[in-house]
């Protein structure tokens, strides 16, 4: 697939809520992922698969989604950035929150091998 067919695809799966298939389908099993903060314990760098679905499963134990826009694909050659409206509340406080993150992915072989999340301070 081309950067922009990988998209394109992980935009979908997001609008879908199907990220699970999107990680089987579209993510380098050496994927890095670098988040702007971490919960207690975790590192904000994840590397390889197995840890990007435990970080998957552990965002999905942890805070209840309540809507999440998103916003793109945006194109440069091999790297592209989607912008992502988060409305959740955290489980075990009942916090709701709202933030835009933005998340630049780069593409190499097909795959996406590495994903890096900005984000605004949140509301």
């Amino acid at each position: 697939m081309t950067t922009q067919e990988i998209a394109e695809r992980l935009c979908l799966h997001c609008r879908e809520g199907t990220e699970e298939r999107g990680i089987e389908e579209l993510y380098s099993r050496d994927i890095v992922s670098v988040e702007p903060m971490a919960g207690e314990g975790q590192d904000p760098v994840s590397k390889g698969v197995d840890a990007l679905r435990a970080k998957h499963k552990w965002w999905a134990e942890n805070y209840e989604v309540h809507g999440t826009g998103v916003e793109g694909p945006f194109i440069n050659n091999d790297k592209f950035s989607v912008i992502f409206d988060i409305d959740v509340s955290e489980r075990a406080s009942g916090q709701r929150w709202r933030a835009k993150e933005v998340a630049l992915y780069e593409v190499e072989g097909g795959k996406i091998v590495r994903e890096s999340f900005f984000m605004a301070p949140m509301e």
